[in-house]
């Protein structure tokens, strides 16, 4: 049926009425751009703003490069003048720089009022919002919903105006975590919020208050910073928070000090990325016992210029494991609970009064490099869970007196003397531990070796098992005075009490007193490889007048899991032996020998990896890598090669400089170090093919 007149004309007012509300309701929540028309940077100049026209409290504010090029500043207004808008976005073009400044002449409480829904304040990449408020005590900005400060934004808080609620609805979103919450507050102390507390990235400053600035913070509830934490020269932060304090990126010191516990608390400080201290301290100045705890997934840096002072346990719980890129001294407990410390070539110092608390039996925690421990004053036993290779070797110091530094290396020892003393039929081919004590004319300690059935080669028999060391190139005899574990597993052998170590390095492994027990192992002198590119040569050599009841060669594609590839004869007449892998292969071929004794143990050997002439220098190390005189550098080839050997001091100067042929297989070359200075030093090998290897030592005084 047809509209009549009244209808029709109903319908139009209609119609007209929901268009004019629509065309307000775009109008009262329209966007503004800042167009900088005006030339003075002044937010409350009109001709700076799109329309020529300020912006009001319903207004979502924008700015960006689309109507205003390059680098600039909005300054809010000055005096006692409040503003308020629905939102604001501050968005640079990439590459650009665009700040909103809230002066300090400015007294209002609050200057700035966000009202709108979801984000109030959103600060992008290349943004930032600098808060420098003259109130001294109520908030200067005022947000009803949430703040949000992407990565590479940034929100400085250059005032003594409180802070709190701004934080409390700090976006915690991912993107967030490089978005930037600075403290650089003018004046004396200040206390930030961390009662339930999630910043982003978190950096306190001293700038502002000429260079001195004390922070503190008091909560029983968790803070967490889910980017870096930083602290900038000349800051003191004081914690007193009972709860945990997460830090999911990096530690950042530049200088200052971190106190973990002003107040008597046993809190707990973790950090997922590295810990970086360039300079200042780490330390606690109460009666409680807090931790620093590393407990990433992926591998964390450790870098300590600085110092770590008073009771602070530092823990390692990180499977990845962690590396020293610096040397680190800890004054109180390193506690191992999960993953190994990579230390080389630095080495880990546990000052006198440090404890250490690890797990003797885990592969999985140990201190891969030097581990050295000072002040030791008839200690009845202090652990020293050292180890390389994915296995730990701990050794242990009984009635010990004195400073000692001690490393575990997974390598043959017959490498310095194949002479035994009287007493001892064979020696280990696999292992042995470096022993560098610093006053000799007062270190004494019984020396207590670990064993791990085959990573040991095999213990058949505890009572043949010897304590040996390098006396005057003779493997002497030190004594089995005691016991633990059982033969076939894992367990340890104690020496006598050795008065005094001789000058430099001594070196201790394990030893058969019977020349049908303890084989430790394998009785394998070398194993090496080559590839022609065209096949791979295999050749070992084995100790004199032994003879297994069965030898096999495997192989394997990737050094996790092993296929007989050939069963060998041997003739307890020949010392050498050579295989040729003519198979059809690509990459790498991981080779390893098993051996079954005449009793039906078995051994195996370690694992070599045989490539095409790229990977021509197998293995290097310096042996030992923390010294006081001289060093052996070991290196084994894959091929016959020609390397140049040059020694960098720790200012990078040319030391020494060698021409060498290096022979397949093995190599040892000694490096004299009394002369140098104390340092840390790089050895840089550079082979056929500008093939490049770098190793590190250390040089005590």
């Amino acid at each position: 049926m047809p509209y009549t007149w009244f209808e029709k004309k109903c319908r139009r007012t209609h119609l007209l009425l929901y268009t004019l509300t629509l065309f307000m309701s775009v109008n009262l929540t329209a966007q503004v751009k800042w167009t900088g028309s005006g030339g003075d940077g002044q937010w409350t100049t009109a001709s700076n703003w799109t329309g020529n026209q300020l912006p009001g409290a319903t207004d979502d504010i924008l700015l960006d490069n689309s109507l205003m090029p390059g680098n600039y500043t909005v300054f809010l207004p000055g005096l006692a003048i409040a503003t308020t808008i629905k939102s604001i976005t501050i968005s640079p073009a990439a590459g650009n720089n665009i700040q909103l400044t809230l002066s300090a002449s400015n007294t209002a409480a609050p200057a700035l009022t966000v009202t709108g829904p979801g984000y109030g304040i959103t600060i992008n990449n290349g943004g930032m919002l600098v808060n420098s408020s003259g109130s001294s005590s109520t908030a200067s900005i005022a947000v009803t919903d949430s703040v949000k400060i992407n990565n590479g934004g940034q929100y400085t808080h250059n005032t003594r105006s409180a802070h709190a609620a701004l934080v409390t609805v700090l976006s915690k979103q991912p993107g967030t975590e490089k978005g930037i919450f600075k403290f650089d507050v003018p004046g004396g102390g200040y206390t930030f919020a961390s009662t339930n507390r999630t910043y982003g990235t978190l950096i306190l400053s001293a700038d502002a208050s000429g260079g001195s600035q004390a922070y503190a913070s008091s909560a029983a509830s968790p803070l967490t910073v889910n980017g870096d934490f930083v602290i900038k020269t000349g800051v003191t932060v004081n914690l007193d928070i009972t709860a945990a304090t997460a830090i999911n990126g990096n530690y950042i010191q530049e200088g200052g000090i971190f106190n973990l516990a002003s107040q008597p608390n046993n809190n707990t400080v973790y950090i997922k990325g590295d810990l970086n201290q360039s300079s200042g301290t780490i330390t606690e100045t109460s009666g409680g016992l807090p931790a620093i705890e590393l407990n990433g997934t992926n591998n964390q840096n450790i870098k300590v210029i600085g110092n770590i002072t008073n009771s602070i346990d530092f823990r390692i719980n990180n499977p990845a494991g962690v590396t020293m890129t610096s040397a680190l001294s800890l004054p109180y407990k390193l506690s191992l609970l999960n993953g190994v410390v990579h230390a080389l070539p630095y080495f880990l110092t546990l000052l006198t009064g440090c404890s250490v608390d690890a797990d003797s039996t885990s592969s999985t925690s140990f201190v891969s490099g030097a581990l050295r421990k000072e002040g030791l004053s008839a200690a009845s036993n202090f652990l020293f869970p050292v180890g390389e290779d994915g296995v730990q070797r701990w050794i242990e110091l009984k009635n010990a007196t004195g400073t000692y530094t001690i490393e575990f290396f997974k390598s043959n020892p017959n490498i310095f003397s194949t002479v035994t003393g009287t007493g001892v039929h064979h020696i280990s081919s696999i292992e042995y531990w470096s022993v560098n004590a610093d006053v000799q004319s007062v270190a004494t300690a019984a020396v207590a070796l670990s064993f791990d059935n085959v990573n040991s080669g095999g213990v058949t028999d505890m009572a043949t098992l010897r304590v040996v060391e390098l006396v005057a190139g003779t493997w002497t005899d030190q004594g089995n005075t005691a016991t633990t574990g059982t033969a076939g597993s894992a367990g340890s052998v104690v020496s006598s009490s050795l008065n005094t170590f001789g000058p430099g390095v001594n070196y201790f492994t394990l030893a058969s007193s019977d020349a049908f027990q303890n084989p430790l192992p394998l009785k394998l002198i070398s194993f090496t490889g080559y590839s022609n590119n065209i096949v791979n040569i295999l050749n070992w050599t084995i100790e004199p007048y032994w003879q297994p009841a069965s030898l096999e060669l495997q192989s394997s594609s990737n050094g996790v899991y092993f296929s007989f590839l050939s069963k060998i004869h041997t003739d307890s007449s020949q010392l050498g032996y050579q295989y040729t892998d003519k198979r059809e292969v690509s990459g790498p071929q991981y080779y390893r020998l098993k051996a079954i004794e005449k009793d039906g143990t078995i051994f195996y050997s370690g694992n070599i990896e045989v490539a095409p002439y790229a990977n021509i220098i197998k293995e290097i190390q310096l042996r030992p890598s923390v010294v006081k005189n001289n060093t052996i550098l070991f290196i084994n080839a894959g091929a016959e090669v020609h390397s140049q050997i040059n020694i960098y001091n720790p200012e990078g100067k040319l030391v020494d400089a060698r021409d060498l042929i290096l022979q397949v297989g093995k190599n040892y070359i000694s490096i004299l170090a009394e002369h140098l200075a104390v340092g840390v030093y790089t050895v840089r090998i550079v082979s056929t093919g500008n093939k490049i290897s770098i190793t590190r030592f250390l040089k005590l005084r």
